[in-house]
C-alpha cells in the first residue's frame, strides 16, 4: 500500500518546506516533493497543517534502567520494562533509539557486566521481534577501569551487538564530578551508600585510572574493526578532547564546558547535549547549558538521556525561548544524530529509497504532539484527538513564564552518571 501524506510544511532533514507531501511504502520512501494533493493510487492522508518530518533519532538514553528500577531496589522484569517502553517511544514520536547501556566493574544497580550483557542480547531480540514498534539499537558504554568488563564488551562488539560505543571517566576531579562532594551526592544520594563506601569507590577509581586509559585504546581498536561510532562522555577540557579525538572518537556528548564543546567542532566531531537540559534551561549538575551551546552553534544533536519525552519538545522550546531558527533545530533531532548511524542504520531523512520513518506532529497546542508516526512504512502510533481539532503548524507559543515557573526551575535533580 502506498500512503501519501500532505496538507502541511514538510522537514525532510535538511530543509523545511511550507507546503510538501510524501508518498511511501513498506519498501521506503518513494517520492518527495512540494506542492499539495495525493497522486493517484495512494491512500491519501491529509495532515491539516501538522508538521511532517523524519522519525526522531535518540543515541543516548538510559531511560531502560529507570523503567526497570523505578524505585531503589524496586525491580521489574527487563523485558516487561522492555516492551512497556517501547510503546512509550513510539508516542515520542522516536523511531530510531539507542539504549545506552552501561558496563563497570563492582558498580552498583544494573550497571554490572553479566547484567549488561543480558540486557544488549534482550534489546536485540526483542528489536528482531515482530512484538517492537520502533528501531531499538544499542549504545554500549564502557567505564574506564572495567577489567571484567572489558572482555563482555569486546564480545558483544566483535557480535555486532553494540551500534555505537563511549568512553566513560566517572573518576572523581575531572569530567561530571568535578570533585569528590559531587560524586559522594551521587552515589550516596542513588545507592544510599555511607561517606566510607563512596570513598573507597573513588579511591579504587583514582587508583587504576592511568593505567584503565591505556586500556581504553583496545576498545577503541576493537569498535574501529567494527564500524562502531566512537564517542567520548563528559569531556571537561581542550585536552581531553584532543586526546579522545587521537583515540578515534567521532563525538563528545555532554561536554561539560564551552572549552571542551568548541575544541570538539574544531576537530570536526559531532557535539550531543541533553533535551532536558535544554527544556530545564540548566543542566541537572550546573555544567554546560544545552540551549547556551546550541546558540553558540556548538553542537549537532540532542538526546533525550532519560527522559524521551524532551526530545520533540526541546526543538521547538530552543526556537521560541532561545530565537534558534526552527531548521536546525529539527535537524538536532532527524538528520544530526542520524549522521553517526548512517553508515549501519539508515535514518533521520526523508529521501527517496531510504526507510519510511515518518512522523506527523501536531503543533497547535502548549506542547508538540505526535499525531501518527510510521517506522520501515508500518504505522506503529496513531493518537485521537480526544475533541482537540487539528490546527495549522506554528510555532509554540511557549514563554518563559508559562514555561517553568522559578520555583520548579530551582529544584536540584539527581545527577547524571
Amino acid at each position: 500500500m502506498r500512503t501519501c501524506l500532505y496538507g502541511g510544511p514538510l522537514f525532510d532533514g535538511e530543509k523545511l518546506y511550507d507546503r510538501g507531501r510524501i508518498v511511501f511504502d513498506g519498501t521506503g520512501v518513494l517520492e518527495v516533493c512540494l506542492g499539495d494533493g495525493p497522486p493517484q493510487g495512494t491512500t491519501p492522508v491529509d495532515v491539516r497543517g501538522s508538521l511532517i518530518l523524519p522519525g526522531l533519532v535518540d543515541l543516548h538514553s538510559d531511560v531502560l534502567e529507570k523503567c526497570i528500577e523505578m524505585r531503589p531496589g524496586v525491580l521489574f522484569e527487563p523485558d516487561f520494562a522492555l516492551t512497556a517502553l517501547d510503546r512509550r517511544l513510539a508516542a515520542c514520536g522516536i523511531s530510531t533509539f539507542c539504549h545506552a547501556i552501561s558496563f563497570a566493574d563492582n558498580e552498583l544497580g544494573l550497571r554490572s557486566p553479566d547484567r549488561a550483557e543480558a540486557l544488549v542480547r534482550l534489546i536485540k531480540a526483542f528489536d528482531a521481534s515482530s512484538q517492537s514498534s520502533v528501531r531499538h539499537c544499542v549504545h554500549g558504554r564502557f567505564e574506564v577501569g572495567s577489567d571484567k568488563a572489558r572482555g563482555i564488551f569486546e564480545g558483544l562488539l566483535l557480535d555486532g551487538l553494540l551500534d555505537m560505543v563511549s568512553i566513560m571517566d566517572h573518576t572523581p576531579g575531572q569530567g561530571q564530578f568535578r570533585s569528590f562532594e559531587a560524586f559522594h551526592r551521587y552515589y550516596s544520594g542513588t545507592y544510599r551508600l555511607s561517606r566510607e563506601e563512596t570513598a573507597s569507590m573513588a579511591a579504587a577509581k583514582v587508583h587504576k585510572r592511568e593505567q584503565a586509559w591505556r586500556d581504553v585504546g583496545r576498545i577503541a581498536e576493537a569498535a574501529f574493526r567494527c564500524g562502531a561510532p566512537l564517542l567520548s562522555h563528559d569531556d571537561d577540557s581542550r585536552d581531553k578532547v584532543a586526546f579522545v579525538h587521537d583515540l578515534g572518537a567521532c563525538g563528545s556528548e555532554f561536554p561539560v564546558t564551552i572549552e571542551a564543546a568548541r575544541e570538539a567542532k574544531d576537530r570536526a566531531m559531532a557535539v550531543l547535549v541533553g533535551a532536558p537540559n535544554v527544556i530545564r534551561g540548566a543542566s541537572s549538575n550546573s555544567h554546560l547549558s544545552a540551549r547556551e551551546a546550541v546558540s553558540m552553534g556548538l553542537t549537532d544533536a540532542l538526546v533525550s538521556d532519560y527522559y524521551p519525552e524532551c526530545l520533540l519538545q526541546a526543538p521547538f522550546v530552543l526556537h521560541r525561548l532561545c530565537d534558534a531558527p526552527l531548521e536546525p533545530c529539527l535537524a538536532h533531532v532527524t538528520s544530526g544524530p542520524a549522521r553517526l548511524l548512517s553508515h549501519t542504520v539508515p535514518c533521520g531523512f526523508l529521501k527517496p529509497g531510504l526507510p519510511a520513518d515518518v512522523a506527523v506532529i501536531e503543533t497547535h497546542g502548549p506542547w508538540a504532539r505526535v499525531a501518527r508516526l510510521w517506522v520501515a512504512g508500518r504505522l506503529v502510533y496513531e493518537a485521537g484527538p480526544k475533541g482537540m481539532e487539528p490546527g495549522p503548524f506554528r510555532s509554540l507559543a511557549l514563554t518563559e513564564k508559562n514555561f517553568m515557573d522559578k520555583e520548579c526551575s530551582s529544584c536540584v535533580d539527581q545527577p547524571r552518571a
